[in-house]
């Protein structure tokens, strides 16, 4: 029952009137929509430019929901609910597979009413989807189903590239090191698991690198090698200990119990060292984001399932904190989609003439899912610009018929510090200013 009504709360967000946020959840949906409407489904676009920031897995799941089920917020959001659900339910299969099915429905009801993944299931990113995979590989690998295993990674390549092969990699490769398994039979046998993944995956990054060419240099080199090793990526500059409080706080409230699990068989090891592997590999990262870890954080759940404490006492626990998430969700869920949003903009250029430049704050970009379609099929990618405060400052002369976007909120304390719109001509588009300068 606890678990049916966790299930239950995750799916909320599809009947709450609550928009697609920015940056992330809008963008991508109205890359999926640029799909459907295009019918190109090699090469995911933004208003005509190829999108090389993420695979394409999550797009074509999105862009499917959004073909069958229409051009609306749930269609969007669907998919990463699915993946969700998906990831609590492997989460269990996992537990079940390493301990027992009890053990495994408990798990279930523990990563389903864990922070971390409930608030990421509320806006779903690419590393919802990766979760249900990493479980598989998993999953298969303790079976020895090495074939299943690489089909598995190899679909969690095509949706976040290597970050969900590394972080299995890793942990059970550390496992087979501690617990003095590994032979050369097994390390044939992973280099079987690599080359089915590579073999699952490489079609489409083969073809995509063909449409949108040193697009292989640019994620694997770039986005991953250098945004590992080095500085110069997105999302670098965070502290070593960045992961700490967001795995402690993140996997509330079953954190505070994982250290009753602390027995010495095989199932406990590999967890282990499946949690503390990602913590050490992502740490020595220097490019870090809250949503990195997610798919560490089924291994939180399962040690807390497997501790004699939870197994006693989970219920009251789960319905209590299930209890807390949905007045959460609901008191505050549609406020904060809002106060993330910029779909009040669509109703604005919906009856509006398009300006040759849109200048918008922090990425709003959300607002092109829910223009009309032959008033987004007039935008193209360079004609929306993300910029600061300090770059409108700057821009003499003001660029000739553009628009600046601000959140109403904040135009009272930005304004001022623009000379350039000093005297613009104010409209109110909802939540938003629009000035004309």
């Amino acid at each position: 029952m606890v678990l049916v009504i966790a299930v239950v709360l995750y799916l909320a967000p599809l009947l709450l009137y609550a928009p697609l946020t920015d940056p992330d959840e809008g963008l991508h949906a109205a890359i999926s929509q640029e799909m459907v409407e295009g019918g190109d489904w090699i090469v995911p676009r933004f208003l005509g430019r190829a999108f090389l920031d993420k695979p394409i897995l999550f797009f074509w799941t999105q862009a499917a929901s959004i073909r069958a089920f229409g051009m609306n917020t749930a269609a969007a959001r669907l998919p990463g609910m699915v993946f969700a659900l998906l990831g609590i339910a492997t989460t269990g299969w996992l537990a079940a597979t390493l301990f027992d099915r009890r053990i495994g429905w408990i798990a279930a009801a523990c990563y389903a009413t864990m922070v971390l993944p409930f608030l990421l299931a509320q806006a779903p990113v690419h590393d919802i989807a990766i979760v249900p995979f990493t479980n598989l590989a998993l999953v298969f690998l303790w079976r020895s189903r090495w074939t299943l295993a690489g089909v598995v990674l190899g679909l969690s390549i095509l949706t976040k590239g290597l970050e969900g092969m590394a972080i299995v990699g890793a942990g059970y490769a550390s496992y087979l090191l501690l617990t003095r398994a590994l032979t050369w039979r097994l390390v044939i046998r992973g280099a079987l698991v690599v080359a089915i993944a590579a073999i699952i995956a490489m079609p489409w990054y083969v073809v995509m690198n063909a449409r949108a060419p040193g697009y292989l240099h640019y994620y694997f080199v770039d986005r991953h090698l250098l945004g590992f090793a080095t500085a110069t990526q997105e999302h670098h500059g965070q502290p070593w200990w960045y992961y700490l409080p967001l795995v402690v706080g993140g996997g509330l409230p079953w954190m505070a119990l994982i250290g009753l699990a602390g027995r010495k068989a095989p199932p406990y090891t590999l967890v282990w060292t499946w949690l503390l592997a990602a913590l050490v590999l992502l740490t020595l990262s220097q490019s870090k984001a809250v949503t990195y870890i997610l798919p560490a954080t089924p291994a939180i759940a399962i040690l807390a399932a497997a501790s004699p404490l939870v197994q006693r006492r989970w219920r009251p626990v789960a319905l209590t904190t299930t209890a807390v998430f949905a007045a959460a969700l609901f008191a505050f869920g549609p406020s904060l989609a809002e106060a993330h949003s910029a779909r009040d903009l669509a109703a604005y250029f919906n009856s509006s003439r398009l300006p040759k430049t849109i200048f918008v704050f922090d990425q709003r970009v959300s607002f092109v899912y829910y223009l009309q379609p032959n008033v987004r099929r007039q935008l193209h990618a360079d004609q929306i610009q993300s910029v600061s405060v300090e770059q409108l400052a700057a821009m003499q002369p003001f660029p000739h018929d553009a628009v600046v976007t601000i959140p109403a909120d904040l135009a009272s304390t930005r304004i001022p510090l623009i000379p350039p719109l000093a005297h613009a001509t104010w409209d109110h588009a909802g939540r938003f200013v629009v000035l004309i300068p």
